[in-house]
């Protein structure tokens, strides 16, 4: 839905060049009021706008109706003139006719002028933060230099010492150094505020901290705390050693341009969370990056077991779905854009997924987190993790490759750049160690999901499966791509199985990149298909199942939690599938099979994918309880071998993690 036409009032600095960009690369219709004197003019060429002086507001106001402009944004500084300066035409001498706005204050003058403008005028007045919300600061170090909790003591002191400042509508921040109050911004600004302290010398330490916070009831739509590359420089040249924003209230233009420039002068900058003493103002930053939804789950469990280890005092950034959504994650995108799998699938992808490649690799060298975790997707992880290798952050990943079963090479490969690995199985940390990989076996976070406590007599009552009916679980895949691949020959084996199998029912459970296409596919199968893209019931519908038919994958372990007996199939593009004819060193695709050693659970793969094998196996296991049975057995012995009985995966994952941090804020990673 195409978004109304905006109007941008642009004053001085870089706010309004930034937010015109924003809009050309959405493509969101806009204008520009650039007022004389303040905007720069090099930003206007070839833009639409128009030149108003400052005293001219009814000129602005007749511009923006007549190009039919129903938002505002109010954006840049603007030089508050004398009254004799102002030249008012006769809207601003209406305006200015209405109260006494020079006893107001800068933060009263611009409310009854946001007021004006939407209930007279009938314009919208928006944030900045809809047009551009990544200015926003984020909470947490950005920066290489860290407050120390002497610093973190200051920034607490400084913020309140601020809050009181901007009651006063006098300024928005302060300078603190030793939790003394140094200096306090009035009227004139942050720049003007930092000239007056001391002058600084290079062979002095630094000292002092720049803390800005929004005014109390400040107007948010029309002068937010703001610092820029120019802030940087200012602390730099006056011996600042920090500068605190108020995270989600204040501006940071050009974020990595002025990160940078803090890195090389050694002085950090941190987004603080009003209200939090110092001991609570720098938790953790983890930045984790899951590509699917097994990874997705994997992720939650992770996020869960740091907030356990942490009490709460932890913070997450990065990509995930559903699962780590409900854990606190904001996506920076949606996950479904990475969920691709094979050779085949990824090619015609490339040029999408080397975009959000790079688009990872700035948020994270913008929001310099305490550690990444990439979790599973190797493809996409690894590729952003070269990309932020040496940068002085943390690089781990969540579940090894399997180099014991095919392209052993990627072991000394992943190890040039990867500083420590989490494994899921307790066989794999040697193949990584021998090439000075560090690596912690950690167990399967799948053991801790409540497969095994779903209710299955409810489910068959709320779906109307009597007592006397075969209950056939079919789940195709996670990746739309699997899907895609298995449904025609699922398809044609549930056609066999109704004709062999009387009294049949056929679940089928969706993840939301297969939802439409699994929705549409199983409207052609025969019988009364069950669909559940509610989450909340899988394990339920686990438990009312007889048997099931699976895409290879993590869901395999989920279905011997739960103790389905199970058939195991796995189809690949045919490019796909040759390379790994020839690549692969396993004898099994199943990871309880693979623990075992032997084929516990039926499996097709690749060209043995064919509905009369498949539909072969499952009648067996439908007719026969002994067959059944001694599959759940197979299923209990693996899982003990797997870890079961053992700490939580999550919680195993989150100390390493913790860990990592500890050993590189003292110089060991």
């Amino acid at each position: 839905m195409m978004r109304p036409r905006l109007g941008i009032i642009a004053g001085g600095g870089a706010l309004p060049a930034i937010l015109i960009k924003n809009c050309e690369r959405e493509a969101r219709d806009f204008v520009v009021v650039a007022l004389k004197g303040q905007a720069d003019p090099e930003t206007m060429d070839g833009r639409p706008h128009r030149w108003v002086r400052l005293g001219a507001a009814g000129e602005a106001i007749a511009y923006l109706k007549q190009e039919k402009v129903e938002e505002l944004m109010l954006a840049g500084s603007v030089s508050k003139p004398a009254a004799a300066d102002l030249r008012p035409d006769f809207w601003t001498t209406r305006f200015l006719a209405r109260g006494n706005i020079y006893g107001m204050g800068d933060d009263g003058l611009l409310r009854r002028l946001i007021t004006h403008l939407e209930r007279d005028e009938g314009f919208r007045v928006v944030e900045v933060s809809d047009i551009a919300p990544e200015l926003l600061a984020p909470s947490g170090t950005l920066t290489r230099a860290r407050p120390t909790e002497t610093d973190l003591a200051d920034i607490a002191a400084g913020a309140a010492a601020a809050n009181e400042v901007g009651r006063q509508d006098k300024g928005q921040g302060v300078i603190i150094a030793d939790g003394a109050i140094i200096a306090r911004e009035d009227r004139l600004g942050t720049n003007a505020m930092i000239t007056k302290l001391p002058t600084w010398t290079a062979s002095e330490e630094r000292s002092g901290i720049l803390v800005k916070t929004l005014k109390p009831e400040q107007e948010r739509r029309a002068d937010l705390p703001t610092i820029g590359p120019d802030t940087v420089d200012m602390a730099k040249r006056w011996g600042l050693r920090g500068i605190a924003v108020d995270a989600g209230n204040a501006l940071i233009l050009d974020r990595a341009t002025t990160v940078a420039k803090a890195d090389h002068a050694g002085i950090f900058i941190f987004g603080l969370e009003i209200g939090l003493d110092a001991e609570a103002l720098d938790p953790p930053l983890i930045y984790l990056i899951a590509g699917e939804p097994s990874a997705d789950n994997l992720g939650a469990r992770l996020m869960m077991g740091l907030k356990q280890a942490t009490e709460g005092r932890v913070r997450f950034a990065g990509v995930g779905g559903a699962a780590m959504g409900a854990e606190g994650l904001k996506s920076l995108f949606p996950m479904e854009d990475l969920t691709v799998m094979g050779l085949a699938e990824v090619i015609p992808r490339v040029p999408a997924l080397r975009r959000r490649i790079l688009q990872t690799k700035a948020d994270v060298l913008a929001r310099r987190p305490d550690v990444v975790v990439g979790i599973d997707s190797p493809d996409f992880n690894f590729r952003v993790a070269q990309r932020l290798a040496k940068q002085g952050i943390p690089l781990m990943h969540f579940v090894a490759p399997s180099v014991w079963a095919w392209r052993s090479g990627r072991a000394k490969k992943i190890a040039g750049f990867l500083d420590h690995l989490l494994a899921l199985l307790p066989f794999e940390p040697p193949y990584f160690e021998k090439h000075g990989l560090a690596t912690t076996y950690v167990g399967h976070p799948i053991l801790e999901c409540r497969a095994n406590q779903g209710d299955g007599r409810a489910f068959r009552r709320a779906h109307g499966i009597g007592d006397d009916e075969r209950v056939l679980l079919v789940l195709a895949g996670s990746r739309r791509s699997e899907a895609a691949r298995h449904l025609p020959v699922f398809a044609e084996t549930v056609k066999r199985l109704h004709d062999k199998i009387d009294a049949l029912r056929v679940i089928t459970i969706t993840a939301s990149p297969t939802e439409e296409i699994v929705s549409q596919a199983v409207n052609q199968w025969p019988g009364d298909v069950i669909t559940l893209s509610d989450p909340s019931h899988k394990y339920d519908a686990f438990a009312a199942s007889d048997v099931s038919l699976a895409a290879s994958g993590t869901v395999a372990l989920e279905l011997a939690i739960a103790m389905v007996p199970s058939v195991i199939a796995y189809r690949m593009n045919p490019v796909t599938a040759w390379l790994a004819k020839r690549l692969v060193k396993v004898r099994y695709a199943n990871l309880v099979n693979l623990i075992l050693e032997r084929e516990a659970v039926p499996e097709f793969l690749l060209n043995r994918c064919q509905p009369k094998l498949l539909a072969s196996a499952i009648v067996d296991l439908l007719t026969t309880p002994e067959r059944r049975q001694r599959q759940k057995d197979d299923y209990a012995a693996a899982l003990i071998k797997l870890g079961r009985e053992d700490e939580p995966a999550g919680q195993r994952a989150a100390k390493a993690v913790l860990s990592v941090i500890d050993a590189n804020k003292n110089g060991a990673v």
